[in-house]
């Protein structure tokens, strides 16, 4: 029943695709032969003005201090350059957060995570682990994992409203960070907890998961597209993503019967088809209060 009434509310928010993108960057990381990257896109459906669904946010209100939409700036020999990633632990005001650019080297990636949120409406996010010297900032600072997250980019103080994400309100944005920026965010800050499930592909599948990834913050950044919590979302883009790198009988439809699936919608139903299918090992993962100083996640 449940699934029943997310699909129908879905269905609501769904207009007609957007007409196919550009080609993004990234050609020779992608020069594998890949498909073009497709998200489907829904425009706000016509409510015919009975609806107010504004937050009366101040015009000067700023947007979101931990957010910024991550920026490729260069692909040349084998590294990418890449701006607006978040560095370091959440700031004692929570304001002056770190954002750093990155020199990325594909060739030292280890693996892809697949991690996600319960929380509230929950999330999803891809995280890529590298070896020493693969995601390096502007003072010589390696880190060993970076994560990905496709996010509604909204305001303060009142930030994300599961009504807006309905309606298509937010601006989407690719938010990338170093997880020890995300997970002390989540975990000290917001006091909950972050899940991870090693996803069941060999490297040459995780390198092309990572090429779309940063193919696909491009594409967002450059066609500037409204979140949707159904068709264009946090767990949509990631499943859409990782379906590129996976034999079909693993894959999630993105609808069924042309309505927006909960399967490839929603974090905890996306998880478990994904393990049903075996794109994701069985084995989860936790991070939280009890166990932050002694997590690592290259190690799970």
């Amino acid at each position: 029943m449940k699934k029943l009434l997310l699909t129908i509310i879905a269905a609501a928010s769904l207009g007609q695709a957007a007409a196919a993108r550009e080609n993004t960057a990234l050609g020779r990381l992608l020069a594998d032969g890949g498909e073009e990257i497709t998200i489907p896109m829904a425009p706000l459906p016509d409510r015919g003005g009975a609806i107010d669904y504004t937050l009366k946010w101040d015009p000067e209100a700023p947007l979101l201090y931990n957010q910024n939409p991550a920026e490729l700036l260069s692909d040349k020999d084998g590294v990418v350059i890449m701006k607006n990633v978040r560095w370091g632990p959440t700031p004692a005001d929570h304001k002056s957060y770190v954002w750093e650019t990155l020199t990325i080297k594909p060739a030292l990636l280890e693996k892809a995570v697949y991690a996600y949120k319960t929380f509230g409406t929950g999330h999803t996010l891809l995280i890529f682990t590298f070896k020493e010297g693969g995601a390096v900032n502007s003072r010589g600072e390696s880190v060993n994992a970076l994560t990905f997250g496709a996010e509604g980019w909204s305001r303060e103080p009142k930030g994300y409203n599961i009504t807006h994400a309905i309606a298509g309100k937010y601006p989407l944005i690719w938010l990338a960070t170093t997880f020890e920026s995300y997970s002390d965010y989540v975990v000290n800050y917001r006091k909950t907890e972050i899940f991870f499930k090693n996803i069941n592909i060999g490297p040459e599948q995780a390198s092309r998961l990572l090429a779309l990834t940063l193919a696909r913050v491009d594409e967002t950044n450059r066609n500037k597209e409204t979140y949707n919590l159904f068709s264009n979302s946090c767990t949509n883009n990631p499943v859409n993503l990782l379906n590129q790198v996976l034999p079909k009988e693993r894959r999630i439809s993105l609808e069924v019967a042309g309505l927006a699936n909960p399967n490839a919608a929603i974090p905890k139903y996306a998880v478990k088809k994904f393990t049903e299918k075996g794109a994701l090992r069985a084995e989860t993962f936790k991070i939280d209060q009890g166990n932050y100083s002694a997590f690592d996640i290259t190690k799970i």
